[in-house]
């Protein structure tokens, strides 16, 4: 199955698929279906109330669809698979779960999702919410995956905003994710990304994404 083809209606995808989480407020709803062989995740607000609908669910459905198209081909980010309807979109299911606190990972777990955040960032987008342990899964193989770009903005090449906003939503990023892995992996922290944690520590105080 091809990008762009999935040979099903709204209807048709609604009795087969399978909730796995109800999506707070106008966030989507996220079900897994069936295509083919082939295993999707519908990020859908159709379900939501009127209002929620269309407008907060209709907005964050379009702005999500456009981060991860602007994602494509990235290891560690699920790739876009089509857009459904005005309120869903279909991309690829990954097996996995969230990070546990305490858990033991390699390094190379973290090496890897350093990676796939410095690939985001070279696409101009940033996450905004790194710190939350459901944002990154560990797959069957035991390789990072990085999902929800709800709270995530996207940059143009140039402009205003990306020479002076962007240089320092990404520091949150790295911030967000060295704080993650000092509540999963504390031991593996450098010297170097610990003066880091200190000085963002202090900054962050100062702006509104606490």
């Amino acid at each position: 199955m091809a990008h762009g083809e999935i040979p099903m209606t709204r209807e048709e995808i609604k009795r087969k698929s399978i909730c796995l989480t109800k999506g707070n407020f106008g966030k989507p709803d996220l079900n897994q279906v069936e295509v083919e062989g082939r295993s999707l995740m519908i990020k859908d607000v159709g379900r939501k109330k009127f209002f929620l609908r269309w407008t907060l669910g209709l907005w964050l459905i379009h702005k999500e669809w456009k981060i991860y198209s602007r994602l494509t081909g990235i290891k560690g980010i699920p790739q876009p698979v089509e857009r459904v309807d005005r309120f869903s979109f279909a991309m690829e299911f990954i097996p996995g779960r969230p990070i546990l606190r305490g858990e033991s990972l390699p390094p190379s777990f973290f090496h890897e999702l350093e990676r796939v955040l410095g690939d985001i960032h070279e696409r101009g987008i940033v996450h905004m919410d790194l710190r939350h342990k459901g944002n990154i899964l560990v797959s069957e193989k035991g390789e990072p995956y990085l999902i929800d770009f709800n709270s995530s903005f996207a940059f143009k090449e140039k402009g205003f905003l990306r020479r002076y906003l962007f240089p320092l939503l990404r520091r949150v990023d790295d911030g967000g994710l060295l704080k993650l892995k000092k509540r999963i992996a504390p031991a593996l922290l450098t010297s170097e990304e610990l003066a880091f944690l200190k000085r963002f520590e202090r900054l962050r105080k100062l702006w509104i994404f606490n």
